[in-house]
């Protein structure tokens, strides 16, 4: 049943995804090519500072839900659950106030470590920071709903607030408001967005069994969720491009912004579908767990599954074209991110090999563990930042994403090992996924050679066609895989099977 629940959320959560996918990428065309690149580096260095600003403020309260709700609503006890939920939100907003005083008070010591002393930077600073409250209510009530698998109605919202957002920030962007024009146009739709769920959230608390079960007292939530700040902080070291940061000290405005779009890119394309999927398979595997937790292996063996089914196709697809699209679609300008967003392509669908493993830590309520193994990673992130991006730029800041995503995935395995042994990676299933996506991968050749948009078109097809054949050349989805996807009511899954 949970599998089903699991399923139909999942489909819904992928419409709410392609939506935002195929925003995303019009977002940034538009960002770019008006803003420039030293505008355009500018921001991403303030998108950086302000996703540390987000983690402090939520203080883990999205993972705590996802955790902690799928049990209120097997066991009851809703009514102490939503009083501990206030005083959490009440704890954020000081988290906020706290945040806000100290990024008024170093705003203009932030903004002489990049050179910028006219104070256009310390006000988009302050901006930045003051509007990731919008950010913390959307996210709170999109994890609450989701699980609770329901997604119908968030992910129509989610739909129409990606479209409100691009119009938005179009307009604030012609009316020259710029980087605040952006930052502006995302918190004006979360908060809209906000609105709009709000209702469907409170039928859902009245629905639920206001007394009985074993709610988690507040001391327990924080106790759960704090770790998340750490986690948080140095997931955005190695998982977002903290390296910005340094290049915008060390190399300047334009390395920052040339970096921030060829990591952005392939990370958008390929984070399509772990982004939608983690919070119901996260839902979803807690509920499973507590229900049966010999069952957690088989739990995590399908998220390596599903994952890898869908990224290497994506993967091989950006590979092969990234390169010669970079300039089509930003400009001239941004010809050096261009050879930067073809590799990445390559080292993003590697990284997933590790996404399972720490969402079976965090359901065994071995958040510690992340912790640990996240925290020595980022010294080695950091280190090889310092000692590189100085000397080698742009390659400076690649080379460490590179060295650090495949030791995350090492220590990870053994980490996990150590705990549970019947928890395996599916090693064969994922070499085959590489394997059919190869010939894919080839037409990079052939796109640096022929590379205008009719031909670059033509290209794209042909490797749709390979990508099919590749997959039944190989077999990649054997008994089991077509019998997984089978039991999930997402659309077309006929189709599906049959195409490979």
């Amino acid at each position: 049943m949970t599998y089903k629940k699991v399923g139909i959320a999942m489909s819904w959560n992928i419409f709410a995804r392609v939506a935002r996918y195929l925003a995303g990428p019009v977002s940034y065309i538009i960002v770019v090519r008006l803003l420039g690149s030293y505008n355009w580096g500018m921001l991403s260095v303030l998108k950086t500072l302000s996703g540390f600003a987000l983690i402090i403020v939520m203080i883990g309260g999205g993972n705590a839900v996802l955790k902690f709700l799928p049990g209120i609503r097997v066991s009851g006890g809703m009514d102490t659950f939503k009083s501990n939920l206030k005083k959490y939100f009440i704890i954020q907003m000081a988290s906020w106030c706290v945040v806000m005083v100290m990024t008024w008070i170093f705003r203009d010591r932030i903004s002489a470590i990049y050179m910028v002393q006219d104070g256009g930077f310390s006000l988009y600073l302050m901006v930045a920071v003051g509007l990731v409250i919008f950010k913390v209510g959307i996210s709170m009530i999109s994890n609450t709903l989701q699980s609770w698998y329901e997604t119908r109605r968030l992910s129509i919202v989610i739909a129409l607030g990606n479209a409100g957002y691009l119009i938005i920030m179009m307009l604030l962007l012609k009316a020259g408001m710029g980087i605040a024009g952006y930052l502006l146009a995302g918190a004006i739709i979360d908060l809209l967005m906000t609105a709009a769920l709000f209702p469907q959230l409170a039928e859902l608390v009245k629905s639920c069994p206001a007394g009985g079960g074993n709610p988690p007292a507040l001391s327990q939530m924080m106790k759960f969720s704090l770790p998340f700040i750490v986690t948080g902080f140095l997931n955005q070291i190695i998982w977002r491009h903290s390296e910005v940061l340094f290049l915008g000290k060390w190399i300047g405005m334009e390395a920052s912004g040339y970096f921030g779009l060829a990591y952005d890119i392939p990370q958008m394309a390929l984070e399509f579908v772990p982004l939608t999927i983690w919070p119901i398979v996260m839902a979803g595997t807690s509920e499973i767990y507590s229900r049966d937790s010999g069952r957690l292996p088989e739990a995590v063996d399908l998220y390596f599954r599903l994952l890898f089914l869908l990224v290497i196709p994506v993967a091989a697809m950006g590979f092969a074209f990234a390169r010669p699209l970079v300039p089509i679609l930003f400009g001239i300008e941004m010809l050096p991110a261009a050879k930067f967003t073809q590799l990445f392509f390559v080292v993003f669908s590697y990284s997933f090999l590790y996404t399972p493993l720490s969402m079976a830590l965090y359901v065994m309520e071995k958040s510690w563990v992340n912790m640990i193994v996240l925290a020595l990673m980022a010294i080695v992130n950091i280190g090889l930042d310092i000692a590189l991006i100085p000397r080698y730029g742009i390659w400076g800041a690649f080379i460490p994403v590179v060295i650090v995503l495949f030791l995350e995935v090492v220590v990870f395995n053994i980490a996990v090992r150590k705990i549970r042994k019947d928890i395996r990676t599916p090693v064969g299933f994922i070499l085959k996924c590489y394997g059919a996506a190869a010939p894919v991968a080839c037409l990079a050749i052939t796109a640096s050679r022929w590379d205008s948009i009719p031909a670059l078109a033509i290209q794209m097809i042909v490797g749709i066609v390979l990508l099919i054949g590749g997959f039944r050349f190989m077999k990649v989805l054997g008994a089991r895989e077509k019998e997984l996807i089978m039991s999930l009511p997402v659309p077309f899954k006929e189709k599906i099977v049959a195409l490979f």
